[in-house]
């Protein structure tokens, strides 16, 4: 198994969620426009620690963006 396999993973459970809202529009700047994340905090969402989701959850509660 590899570390990206974290559907299979025990520990899944105890990560930190993702924000995903199952809207996946991206705007000019490659923000999506459902969960305020950029593009590459998407695809790099289960390589970050759970401090550094924990951070950008936070950090998208103040997040505008222009859809």
């Amino acid at each position: 198994m590899s570390n990206h396999d974290y559907m299979f993973d025990k520990d899944f459970k105890d990560k930190v969620e993702s924000p995903c809202l199952s809207i996946c529009t991206y705007n000019n700047e490659d923000y999506c426009i459902g969960c305020k994340r950029h593009m590459n905090e998407i695809f790099d969402w289960y390589d970050y620690s759970d401090h550094m989701r924990s951070a950008i959850i936070k950090d998208l509660k103040k997040r505008r963006i222009d859809v």
